[in-house]
């Protein structure tokens, strides 16, 4: 795999960032989750005790609560303006009607209360319209209503007819109770092309809490019935199914709170209810944040959302767990947004008596997460690409960098002698001035090993022509001793160049061998190059020596027998450049990590490229100091000794030409 596709499976990893954003945000929803349905558990429980011990305000007529379930008990809506009794419903507000009879022959009702009136709405589909003819007192005749109460546990019958569409007053059927009242009972009727359509207005002292309705079809046929009760009953009527103004007033508390709550009896017709407060929503300045925050913290399980009954009841399976006794909290989607829900029973001795919902939209809290989730999908997305950028950029550079070094490595010895180097300065380019200096050492040693054997002829070539003329010369017996031993002194002398040659080349080998064996020792250096050039004045006593040192003392790690060794060889050569009687200046330096022991002696400078003066085999003595023994290896020498120490070879005239400085550098360690 390549380098960059390397990087760029590597950069997957930066996933894990967005990753932990959206872990820590889905666990920051749960936390908030959790306090919402802890708040709304509590302000149930609240109020499911606060009724408890306040039944009355569930049920005025306590035997309601006992009683039965009736399908055809009628739910009053509170109106908050009494509508005008004209027949039209256009100043009602949207409530259910209740629909009885069949869908060809409807009867529908809608019920209200203001203040102490009930009001009612009827729709009837009738296409034999056939209003009443008779005169007060007698029994109607024609097409009518027919309203049931019940008061003082006694049925009262009141009957709505008319001659003709208007307004309209109610008559007594039977009996009439002390508590009855017919002309309180007021209305308009109107005709339409369907049917009739009638508005009335009835005390609740009058109604009671029970009501039942019907309307008696008149035609040719005979009498048709449709209504919540028959013709023939003879029960109580079905109950009137309304909240009352102490619940109201009771239930009030908990209003602009950032929750709704509803109260049902204990079958689900809704007895109070509080709607939520509105907040106005902190737009987001992205619109798919919210649809992007679902989809990725997820959704949670929803549940069903509560429906209701043509009788008007509340249904939904949280209702109906209530209805059994116990609690439940859920998480369900609605129109304007998700919601939670909690519904608890509200228990009495006899058993469950209402039942209490609370829920609150999710909205609030979403409101404060997605800031958060916003500035991490923004961010984190450009944080992504950046770093995607980044590492691209960076493995395509790193692959050209690559790939120009391999090409040049391909190419050294053909057209390029080192390796390019480039302005990172990092390890690569650390990596590529090693390999350069490895390469220029081993340039070094293919020249060295080139020149070798056109020096090796040059050292024997002497020493083999006086050796061989000397032979030639001892085969005739002619001379005097005297010249046979001049001629053996050449042939000695020759004989001791090519020892000195092969000494001082194994003396080269041995150091190559044992340098990385050579153990460094905490040396005081100057102490050492004291000893030392005492040591000089007596070897060499047409010079004179003298030290030069910038600290009296140099503490060091080095090898003291292989600095020795490098100052023989540096000595050697300044004594054979220096004129007799003048002084050589042994200087030790201390820079920094860095020390430095040169030695300076007057002499002829040295030429531009001193690099050359450390290689093997190398000398720039004239043929009159050739023949005194210089091999080309003291410099040599020099340098394997510097490199063992962490440092370099150092060459260099003086500033005024007179002389020369040469030596070499090591670390401190």
């Amino acid at each position: 795999m390549k380098l960059s596709h390397q990087l760029a499976a590597l950069s997957l990893t930066f996933l894990a960032i967005p990753w932990a954003g959206c872990e820590f945000l889905r666990s920051n929803e749960q936390t908030l989750s959790q306090l919402q349905e802890q708040s709304l558990k509590a302000t149930g429980q609240a109020i499911a005790h606060g009724l408890y011990n306040n039944t009355n305000l569930l049920y005025p007529e306590p035997k309601r609560a006992a009683a039965p379930f009736n399908d055809r008990s009628l739910q009053v809506h509170r109106l908050t303006t009494s509508p005008i009794l004209d027949g039209y419903f256009d100043d009602w507000p949207e409530v259910e009607w209740r629909r009885f009879g069949t869908t060809r022959r409807p009867l529908d009702l809608r019920l209200g209360k203001h203040d102490s009136h009930l009001v009612i709405a009827a729709k009837v589909a009738d296409d034999s319209k056939n209003y009443d003819t008779t005169t007060p007192g007698t029994e109607p005749s024609g097409d009518r209503l027919i309203l049931v109460t019940w008061l003082g546990n006694q049925r009262q019958r009141y009957v709505i007819s008319a001659a003709a569409p208007g307004p309209f007053v109610a008559r007594l059927l039977g009996r009439q109770l002390t508590s009855a009242r017919s002309s309180s009972i007021v209305g308009h009727w109107v005709d339409t092309s369907s049917g009739y359509q009638l508005e009335l207005k009835i005390p609740l002292a009058v109604a009671g809490e029970r009501l039942g309705i019907y309307y008696l079809d008149a035609d040719e046929g005979g009498i048709s019935v449709r209504g919540n009760i028959g013709l023939i009953d003879t029960d109580a009527p079905p109950w009137l199914i309304h909240t009352t103004a102490d619940i109201d007033q009771w239930i009030g508390r908990y209003k602009n709170r950032e929750m709704s709550v509803q109260i049902l009896d204990r079958w689900g017709w809704p007895l109070a209810t509080v709607v939520e407060a509105k907040k106005p929503v902190q737009p987001t300045t992205f619109w798919l944040t919210p649809w992007l925050y679902r989809q990725i913290l997820g959704t949670p399980p929803l549940a069903s959302e509560q429906k209701k009954t043509k009788a008007g009841q509340l249904v939904s399976p949280s209702i109906t767990t209530a209805q059994r006794g116990l609690e439940t909290e859920e998480t369900l989607a609605t129109p304007e947004g998700m919601k939670t829900r909690f519904t608890a029973p509200i228990k009495s001795p006899e058993g469950v008596i209402g039942i209490v919902v609370t829920e609150s939209t999710r909205n609030h809290y979403l409101a404060v997460s997605a800031p958060a989730f916003e500035a991490l999908l923004v961010g984190g997305t450009g944080a992504l690409i950046l770093c995607y950028v980044t590492v691209l950029i960076f493995a395509i550079v790193l692959s050209r960098r690559i790939t120009r070094l391999s090409t040049a490595t391909q190419n050294i010895g053909s057209t390029d002698t080192a390796l390019p180097l480039d302005r990172f300065n990092d390890e690569l380019t650390q990596l590529t001035i090693a390999f350069n200096t490895q390469l220029h050492q081993q340039q070094q040693l293919q020249a060295y090993l080139k020149a070798l054997p056109q020096s090796l002829a040059h050292e024997i070539r002497t020493p083999l022509a006086i050796i061989r003329a000397a032979v030639t010369l001892l085969a005739d017996n002619d001379q005097p001793l005297r010249e046979r031993q001049q001629i053996i002194a050449r042939v000695e002398g020759g004989v001791d160049r090519l020892t000195q040659l092969l000494n001082t080349m194994n003396e080269a080998h041995q150091l190559e061998q044992i340098m990385g064996q050579e153990p460094l020792v905490t040396t005081d250096m100057s102490a050492l190059v004291e000893e030392l050039a005492a040591a000089y004045n007596v070897t060499f006593p047409k010079w004179t020596f003298a030290v030069l040192a910038d600290e009296t003392s140099v503490v060091a790690e080095v090898s003291p027998d292989l600095i020795v060794q490098a100052l023989d060889k540096l000595v050697a050569n300044a004594t054979s450049f220096a004129q007799p009687g003048t002084t050589i200046v042994l200087k030790l330096s201390h820079r920094g990590l860095w020390w430095r022991l040169t030695v300076v002696n007057l002499g002829p400078p040295l030429p531009a490229d001193t690099n050359r003066l450390f290689a093997p085999m190398v000398s720039l003595r004239d043929k009159k100091q050739q023949t005194e023994g210089s091999l080309g290896l003291g410099l040599y020498i020099v340098s394997l000794v510097a490199g063992h120490h962490g440092g370099e070879p150092w060459a260099h005239n003086l500033e005024d030409n007179t002389g020369v400085e040469v030596g070499f550098t090591g670390l401190l360690r």
